[in-house]
């Protein structure tokens, strides 16, 4: 199957394009490359002037505008060079909730140079110390909550409490701090792992990867635009001012969130709604509704939960005009379902599949193609290169499943400070080992689990992503997963554990036979849990197994 809209991608990166694609050496390895892009962050925050007073942060009641956000990152940049001696290079801790405070302190540290590690506000007070010991901060900027987790913790560092920002920014106002300019191939930000597979690790992203997840967005819209008969854009041209409304319901410590909605709606003027507090599916649904929201980017298990309160049709989405999924596969059945309940994104749900290791996106797919192909998790992105690898480290031919190999300017530098995590997954050549099962067909890139949690049941691979698909279109479950159990007979046995609708009456009869009617025998599971609580969740949407497996382990689930 051929990509109809590879004339105008190869249009758009020509010699004389805004999206020219050149070659150029990055950190030691050829690589494509846009030739017009910013440098640094610092280079696109400053670039927002031009957006004024159009709203960039609405957070409750408090509405910011860019001309005044702007304002905000240079007296906090300025206090923390002046008052806290925060310089290039320095890392400083943000421990928070999602609020407009975390934005700011987030740019004032990108300007002066220093590198925000962002920690994830659910941590307790030990995990909080292992990231601490791990990217030793300067400085650590939380809320009350986590500020009192640190004290616990035992930690002895500076620290500044995000409820006095605003009037720390009004005794340096009108400063700005001494910009030490940086690299393209300095670190920028660190992101922490989800910590599935043991101690979250920081990863270091490079400016250029930030600049560089923006732009492959930026350049993915302007084919759209191409398409639909617009003039292609041309070196001088600003990316197009969106009237967009992201909603944010997913913590800013998580990429998809900060670089897809606080970043993107930096490059591109538009504004992001942050909704405080417990995840609540009315409060979603009256914050769209509210806000005339365009744009929603709903990890894991969030979009199924606000599609059944959806399904009442007592709140008017019709604003909505892109829903983006991801953070885990996402079953054929439940993207009907959230068609059916957002009827204005039908034609134009999509997903993209990328890690923080990775960077930038490295394969996206939405629209009509995602409908043709449900389980796909779309093209490759432009400058990323995608290679499937058998065990041995070779190429596999089409159609055949292999480890995904990423191969882009945007890879993450390493683990701050665990060079062994970093050479196990950084290869030679300027490759990224994702950990993924895939296989690819014209084109199209086809996940189908990690490469840890294939199972081999009597000799024969069972996917978990496929019988995960397989219960989650049964219309009495809400969400599942499936992991591998030993089995002195079969080497693995195929464990399910269900979250089931309250009041469904499903039964681990009926789940067995609705799967032994659509999987080989040998995938159908052999071991089931039923609850109906939700599944325990990553901040990125990735169910946690490890936890799961442990309360299995442990007789702590239903039968």
């Amino acid at each position: 199957m051929s990509d109809p809209l590879a004339p105008i991608r190869a249009a758009l990166t020509a010699p004389g394009s805004l999206y020219e694609v050149v070659e150029e050496d990055v950190r030691g390895n050829p690589m494509p490359v846009f030739r017009h892009r910013a440098r640094s962050l610092r280079e696109l925050i400053d670039r927002t002037a031009r957006f004024g007073e159009r709203t960039y942060i609405v957070d409750g009641t408090t509405r910011i505008d860019f001309r005044s956000h702007l304002s905000l990152v240079d007296a906090v940049a300025a206090a923390l060079q002046q008052d806290h001696g925060v310089g290039p290079g320095d890392r400083v801790a943000i421990f928070a909730a999602n609020r407009w405070e975390w934005i700011v302190a987030f740019w004032a540290i990108c300007s002066v140079g220093a590198i925000p590690a962002a920690f994830n506000g659910w941590w307790t007070p030990d995990e909080c110390a292992h990231a601490a010991g791990v990217v030793e901060p300067a400085l650590l900027i939380g809320d009350g909550p986590r500020l009192e987790r640190v004290l616990r913790a035992g930690l002895a560092m500076p620290v500044l409490d995000l409820d006095g920002l605003r009037d720390l920014a009004a005794r340096h106002a009108g400063q700005r701090a001494t910009v030490t300019p940086r690299s393209e191939d300095d670190p920028a930000m660190l992101i922490f792992t989800s910590g599935t597979t043991g101690r979250p690790k920081a990863v270091a992203i490079p400016h250029r990867a930030v600049v560089g997840f923006a732009q492959v967005s930026t350049f993915a819209e302007a084919v759209g635009r191409v398409a639909m008969g617009a003039t292609p854009p041309v070196p001088g041209d600003d990316v197009p001012t969106s009237d967009d409304v992201a909603l944010v319901t997913s913590p800013l410590f998580h990429v998809s969130m900060l670089h897809g909605t606080v970043l993107l709606a930096a490059v591109k003027g538009s504004a992001l709604v942050l909704l405080r507090g417990r995840f609540d599916p009315e409060r979603v649904l009256q914050t769209i509704e509210r806000e005339r929201v365009t744009l929603w980017s709903a990890l894991g298990s969030a979009a199924p939960r606000v599609s059944a309160a959806a399904a009442a049709g007592s709140y008017d989405t019709g604003s909505l005009r892109y829903l983006g999924i991801g953070g885990a596969p996402v079953s054929p059945a439940v993207q009907e379902g959230l068609r059916q309940a957002f009827p204005s994104t039908a034609q134009s749900i999509g997903m993209g599949y990328t890690s923080t290791e990775a960077g930038a996106v490295v394969a996206s797919i939405a629209g009509a193609e995602l409908i043709a192909h449900p389980t796909s998790t779309g093209r490759t992105t432009m400058t990323v290169e995608v290679e499937l690898r058998d065990p041995e480290g070779r190429r596999v031919p089409e159609g055949e499943a292999g480890e995904v190999h990423v191969r882009s300017p945007y890879l993450m530098l390493g683990y701050w400070n665990d060079p062994a995590a970093s050479a196990a997954v950084l290869k030679e050549g300027g490759w990224l080992a994702m950990g993924d099962v895939a296989r690819m067909r014209d084109g199209l890139v086809f996940i189908d689990s990690r490469a840890r949690d294939m199972m081999l049941v009597n000799a024969e691979n069972v996917s978990p992503t496929e019988v995960e698909h397989c219960l989650e279109a049964h219309p009495a479950v809400a969400e599942a997963a499936v992991l591998a159990v030993d089995d002195e007979a079969t080497g693995d046995a195929v464990c399910a554990v269900v979250s089931v609708a309250p009041g469904a009456g499903a039964s681990v009869e009926d789940l067995r036979q609705w799967c032994a009617s659509r999987l080989a025998h040998y995938k159908v599971p052999t071991q089931w849990h039923l609850v109906e609580d939700a599944l325990p969740r990553t901040a990125s949407g990735k169910l946690v197994k490890h936890e799961i497996r442990a309360r299995v382990l442990e007789g702590l689930l239903g039968r």
